[in-house]
């Protein structure tokens, strides 16, 4: 939700890698939705609802905006070299790794919750 990070990483020369799960959606927002609102969407596809094959935002052109490499992903068999690559390269990097939209980040605390109300299962979603 923040981009002005990477300028910083980059000033700083930090090595700090970002594997980013980009949905294409405010993901969390979904994921409570899908939950606890039947799958109710309060308009969180952050995608162009007109050119749905493209990625919006493109990341990486942030990441290159500000000097940082990265690479995208959109194939699961591709992950394991690109994160090899990632950890490779020197200083920073942006890892935009596409996912569905339906995948659940597991796990997680309900909004207003303690972590005695812990959700752990995906409610037949499949986990990574």
């Amino acid at each position: 939700m923040n981009i002005q990070e990477l300028a910083t990483i980059s000033v700083e020369n930090l090595p700090v890698k970002i594997p980013l799960l980009n949905n294409q959606h405010l993901g969390m927002v979904v994921q409570m939705e899908d939950r606890f609102y039947k799958a109710n969407r309060a308009h969180t596809y952050l995608g162009n609802p007109w050119e749905e094959s493209e990625i919006f935002p493109d990341m990486l052109k942030f990441a290159d905006a500000c000097g940082v490499p990265g690479a995208r992903v959109t194939k699961k068999e591709d992950l394991r070299g690109a994160i090899g690559k990632m950890l490779e390269t020197p200083g920073p990097y942006l890892l935009d790794v596409i996912v569905p939209h339906q995948e659940h980040v597991l796990p997680m605390i309900p909004s207003g919750g303690t972590f005695k109300d812990v959700i752990t299962e995906s409610h037949g979603r499949t986990k990574y």
